[in-house]
């Protein structure tokens, strides 16, 4: 259609150069009729056209007119239409009890809507796909292929997709079939009052205490990656939802309540749901009997013919440990076994060491982990500060070096639930003075005086059968049993033999006292705690006596286990030969917040390794969108991070990391050794460990069942769409059609700025001053 305007487009107003040109028209009329009668009849008539006609040309140069011709057409315009494949939409809950996903295709492809073909008759047609992450797809037919089983719904992520896939200049509108649940990504009223891009959303689902004939029972919520400790009562609390249940009997309102790891149940109950619609807060307790992370179940038995099953069970993540076990070292000298003993535990990552050595006088030095206690005459002074530790460590120091008070109060603590280690020395055990003291009750041997001084030949000690069946030795029996010339000790302390009750461990070879072998390692419970005598004072060497030959030392394995013995913990997830263990400093972190990346690594030997590469290999909760640095979109299920060395840590490695979405993480950390192995090959891997963590909340698809209408209109109100459900979703191609843009094609043609009507105005002023001058005029 085309149609054609004059407009002016000079500076001057139209009327105010009219008017003037009219003005001055009729003075040139004037002029020349005053003159007529000097004039002949034609020469009146000719000389008022020209001046006329001058005067027309001289508007005509100040209102500047154009002519605009102009051709309309309707746009060739492009109706991307998005359908949500999250698992929500696999809820049965339409009129004709299909899924809502089943019923949005039905909607699209079958009579009597058919709404793409409808659509493609009068525009381009560009189908997707939406979850987590949006994907196009290639043609209708691809709607057979499509299933819900995407864990996340980001419906305003998927509008911004699209714009950006096809540009919104060519959008006339979006199609969008959804039951509107968003739990991840943008805020979709956010995105739709920037699209500029109508929309036209279509409900799919209903609401299930709605109609009469629905009825549900789901799990609300659950624990958030709730910390449990190993064999101990655990209590998980998590929320149960009904809806329309007033027309089961109480009976039938029972259901089962049961909590699973795999295909184990860990605890089970009865539970009465109330006839009212709500929520019901439940607790289910069991007993965690491996360190780790884990993931657990709980789901709620079905009603009959309940209209939503999926959101029936639910599962999270646990992390079950052994908590860090506190221990205090008390010294009375720099010696070897002081040095390698801090070594070995400061490199276990379950163990916090406070070490407290004597410098001179009575002057203490406190390394490592500060407790926050006084410190000041070695032991605490104070009788709840003992409660900062697990298990205390007696060196070489002898009794005179504490108060009376601090051995009753440290007799106390192990008493009420503590452990303590006696070690060998030249100021241990009888020869310290100890033998008069409070510890004398409580350590499993008998304690001479001060002059039964120290065994100083070198022997191996012999492990008895109670020995080789007990924790502080498993693993290493061999090493004491068949090869016994490889893990020699440099004396012992002399004591007058193992008191009754007490477990010993391991004996002197030809030492003996009261009558048996003299017990060089003995252990015995007292009271709530535990006590452990240790009459050697060079058992650092067994790290280099064996691994000279070429063996495992028992040196790392022992110590371990005597610590987590003396703990009363058993061994945890990263046993003594384990040579990686890795973790993040929390299990749960806020949406927005870095997450820090840790890791301890071993050599073969067992000792901290400095010089590993570390690296962590994490498994995204979802696919994540990533732009690469020339501008290329793809999407990522994982990422490959190297964590750094800590300084002044020993073997510890960390990173912090910004995770790009919310949801459970897996991660798998890998060390690879910074030598070589006995083969030759460098970089060979020393371990792997695998952990798991969580960023904000780990949100459910059938958290919210409900289509959410409100919020989907709100979409169609601002951004110009209609909103629609399935019964009136088939207006959405008229009502396309209806805004398709009018394109508008101008063209203009000057009228005024040509050199023939410049031509024509001088010809007329030239005519009539030669006519005049003819004339006589002046």
């Amino acid at each position: 259609m085309k149609h054609g305007e004059i407009a002016f487009t000079g500076s001057w107003p139209a009327v105010v150069v009219l008017a003037a040109a009219m003005g001055a028209a009729a003075l040139a009329y004037a002029f020349y009729r005053a003159k007529r009668a000097g004039l002949p009849p034609r020469s009146f008539s000719v000389l008022t056209a020209l001046r006329t006609l001058a005067i027309a040309i001289v508007a005509v140069f100040l209102l500047q007119p154009v002519l605009r011709l102009i051709r309309t057409e309707l746009t060739q315009a492009t109706v991307a239409v998005l359908v949500d494949v999250s698992e929500s939409m696999g809820v049965k809950d339409t009129a004709d009890d299909r899924s809502r996903l089943e019923a949005g295709v039905s909607l699209l492809r079958d009579r009597p809507h058919a709404v793409l073909a409808e659509l493609a008759r009068r525009q381009a047609v560009r189908l997707f796909s939406f979850g987590a992450v949006t994907a196009e797809l290639a043609d209708a037919a691809r709607l057979d292929e499509l299933h819900p089983a995407q864990k996340a719904t980001a419906i305003g992520d998927a509008l911004k997709d699209v714009v950006k896939l096809a540009p919104r200049e060519r959008l006339s509108g979006i199609v969008l079939l959804t039951d509107g649940v968003s739990n991840r990504g943008e805020d979709p009223e956010a995105v739709a009052r920037a699209l500029g891009v109508p929309v036209f959303p279509v409900a799919l689902g209903g609401r299930v205490a709605e109609r009469g004939r629905f009825h549900d029972v789901g799990i609300a919520r659950v624990p958030q990656a709730p910390r449990f400790i190993v064999n101990n009562e655990a209590t998980v609390r998590v929320e149960l939802v009904q809806a329309g249940l007033q027309k089961f009997t109480p009976a039938e309102r029972e259901l089962e309540l049961r909590l699973m790891q795999g295909d184990d149940e860990l605890a089970a109950k009865a539970v009465r749901l109330p006839a009212e619609d709500g929520t019901l807060a439940e607790e289910l307790s069991f007993v965690p009997r491996r360190t780790g992370i884990h993931t657990l179940r709980v789901a709620i038995e079905s009603l009959p013919d309940e209209t939503v099953v999926e959101n029936n069970a639910r599962s999270f993540t646990v992390q079950v440990t052994d908590p860090r076990i506190r221990v205090l070292i008390v010294e009375g000298v720099v010696r070897s076994e002081y040095r390698f003993l801090r070594r070995v535990l400061e490199s276990d990552p379950n163990v916090e060491l406070t070490g407290v050595v004597k410098v001179s006088g009575k002057r203490f030095l406190v390394q490592g982990v500060q407790p926050g206690v006084d410190l000041s005459r070695g032991l605490p002074a104070e009788r709840a500060d003992y409660g900062k530790f697990d298990v205390v460590i007696l060196g070489d120091i002898a009794r005179k070096e504490f108060t009376g008070v601090q051995i009753e109060y440290l007799k106390e603590f192990v008493d009420g639930g503590g452990a303590l280690l006696a070690l060998g020395g030249y100021h241990a055990f009888g020869a310290g003075g100890y033998a008069d003291s409070a510890l004398a009750d409580l350590l499993p041997v008998t304690m001479g005086g001060e002059r039964d001084g120290h065994l100083e030949e070198a022997f191996v000690p012999v492990l008895t059968a109670e020995g080789r069946g007990h924790l502080v030795f498993r693993g290493s029996e061999e090493l004491f049993t068949g090869l016994q010339a490889r893990a020699g000790l440099d004396g012992a302390n002399r004591v007058a033999g193992a008191k009754p009750g007490a477990q010993v461990l391991a004996v002197h070879p030809h030492e003996r006292a009261a009558g048996r072998p003299m017990p060089v390692v003995a252990v015995q419970s007292y009271g709530a705690g535990r006590a452990m005598a240790l009459t050697a004072d060079t058992t650092w060497k067994w790290k280099f006596q064996v691994e000279a030959q070429g063996l495992d030392s028992p040196y790392y394995r022992f110590w371990r286990q005597s610590v987590r013995w003396l703990a009363g913990r058993k061994e945890e997830e990263m046993a003594p030969d384990q040579l990686v263990k890795a973790w993040t400093a929390r299990v749960e972190y806020e949406s927005g917040k870095a997450v820090l990346l840790k890791a301890r690594v071993r050599n073969r030997d067992g000792e901290p390794e400095e010089r590993a590469r570390v690296e962590v290999n994490i498994s995204y909760p979802i696919p994540v969108r990533t732009v690469a640095s020339d501008g290329a979109e793809a999407l990522e299920n994982g990422t490959t991070v190297r964590l750094e060395p800590v300084p002044l840590s020993l073997g510890e490695y960390q990173l912090p990391w910004q995770p790009p979405a919310s949801g459970l993480y897996q991660a798998t950390a890998a060390a690879y050794d910074g030598g070589t192995d006995p083969s030759g090959v460098e970089g060979a891997e020393l371990g792997t460990d695998r952990f798991e963590f969580v960023v904000g909340h780990a949100a459910s698809e059938f958290d919210r069942v409900d289509v959410d209408e409100q919020m989907l209109r709100s979409l169609a109100n601002q951004t110009g769409g209609v909103f629609h459900t399935l019964a009136t979703a088939g207006q959405i191609p008229e009502e396309l059609e209806a805004r398709r843009a009018l394109v508008a094609h101008r063209e203009e043609l000057n009228l005024w700025n040509a050199p023939w009507l410049f031509t024509l105005f001088l010809a007329c002023v030239t005519a009539e001053w030669i006519l005049r001058k003819r004339r006589g005029l002046p």
